[in-house]
C-alpha cells in the first residue's frame, strides 16, 4: 500500500507533464522533417526593381529535390554553403560553396541535396531583354555566350551577386564579365527532333490543357505507344507526361504573375485542381503558388507607394 501511494505522484506528473512535453517535442520534430523535406522553411522569394524588374530566389535547405524543368529565363545561382547534385541536359555534375551556376533559357535542368549539410543558395531570374539592357550587348550574342549551362568556380561571383541585385552598374558590370568569360564547352547542343516526336511535340506545345493519352500521341507517332515512350524520353530527357506538366506548370506561373487566382490558374492551366497545381509547381521552382503569387502581390504594393 505504502508503494503504491509513493508512486502514484510520480505517475500523476508522468502522465500530466511529461507525456505532454513528449508529444509535443515529436510533433515538433516531424513538423521539422517535413519542412526540411518540402524545402518551405528555407525558400523565399522576393522581387528586384532593376531594368522592369526580375525574381530573387534565397534557398536554404536540408533535403529537397527538383523535378526536371525549365525556366525561359537566365538563370544564375551563387551557392554560399552546402552541395548538391545537378543535373542539365542530362549531364550530372556537382556544385559546392563557392561555385556559380549559370543556366541558358529553356535548358532542361533538375537538381537535388546530397546526404549531409543540404544547401544555400542565392539565384536571380533575368531575360536576356534585361541582360542586354543591363550591358549593352546584342540579344544574339547574349543567347550564344548563356545558351546550356556553365560552373564558375570564383568565389568573388558568389560574394559579388548579392551587391549586384541592388545597384545597375553593379548588376551590368557582373553579367558582362559573366558572358566574357562564359565558355562553351559545357554549352547545350541542339538536337532536331525526330519528326515523329516533332508531332508529338507540336501537339502538346498547342494546347498543354487538353486532355491527351499516349495511345492519342502514339497513334499521331505512327509509333506504338511504349516505342514514343522511349523515344520521347531520350530526345527530350523528360517523358510525355513530365514535358506536358512542365508546360502546364509554366503556363499557371504566368497567369499567376498576371493576376489570376490560384484555383483559377491551376483550372486554366489543364491541371484537375489547385493542389495537383501546388504540388507540380512546388517541385519545379521550389516554392508554392501562393508564395509566388504573394511576391507579386507586395511588388505591386510597392510600385503604388512610390507613386
Amino acid at each position: 500500500m505504502l508503494g503504491a501511494i509513493n508512486r502514484s505522484p510520480i505517475r500523476y506528473l508522468f502522465k500530466i507533464h511529461l507525456l505532454p512535453y513528449a508529444a509535443g517535442q515529436r510533433r515538433r520534430a516531424a513538423s521539422v522533417r517535413r519542412h526540411q523535406y518540402t524545402g518551405l522553411a528555407g525558400m523565399k522569394l522576393s522581387r528586384a526593381t532593376l531594368f522592369g524588374g526580375f525574381d530573387v530566389l534565397e534557398s536554404r535547405v536540408h533535403r529537397f529535390e527538383y523535378t526536371p524543368h525549365r525556366h525561359a529565363e537566365v538563370v544564375i545561382a551563387a551557392y554560399e554553403g552546402g552541395f548538391k547534385r545537378a543535373c542539365c541536359d542530362r549531364h550530372t555534375f556537382e556544385v559546392q560553396c563557392g561555385d556559380l551556376l549559370v543556366i541558358g533559357p529553356e535548358t532542361l535542368h533538375s537538381g537535388s541535396t546530397v546526404d549531409g549539410p543540404g544547401w544555400r543558395y542565392l539565384s536571380i531570374y533575368l531575360s536576356i531583354d534585361q541582360i542586354a539592357e543591363a550591358t549593352g550587348l546584342e540579344a544574339a550574342e547574349i543567347e550564344r555566350c548563356l545558351a546550356g549551362h556553365r560552373v564558375h568556380r570564383r568565389p568573388s561571383s558568389v560574394s559579388d551577386l548579392p551587391i549586384a541585385i541592388g545597384d545597375p552598374l553593379a548588376l551590368g558590370e557582373f553579367l558582362a564579365n559573366l558572358c566574357a568569360h562564359q565558355t562553351h564547352d559545357e554549352t547545350r547542343q541542339e538536337r532536331e527532333p525526330s519528326p515523329a516526336i516533332g508531332r508529338v511535340r507540336e501537339r502538346l506545345n498547342d494546347d498543354p490543357t487538353m486532355p491527351v493519352t499516349l495511345v492519342d500521341l502514339a497513334r499521331l507517332a505512327d509509333i506504338s505507344p511504349e516505342h514514343l515512350s522511349r523515344r520521347f524520353r531520350a530526345e527530350t530527357g523528360l517523358s510525355p507526361f513530365q514535358y506536358l506538366t512542365s508546360l502546364r506548370v509554366r503556363a499557371a506561373r504566368e497567369r499567376i504573375a498576371g493576376g489570376s487566382g490560384l484555383a483559377e490558374a491551376a483550372l486554366a492551366a489543364g491541371f484537375a485542381d489547385q493542389s495537383h497545381m501546388t504540388r507540380w509547381f512546388k517541385r519545379s521552382y521550389g516554392i508554392t503558388p501562393g508564395m509566388f503569387a504573394a511576391s507579386r502581390s507586395e511588388r505591386d504594393q510597392t510600385r503604388s507607394r512610390r507613386r
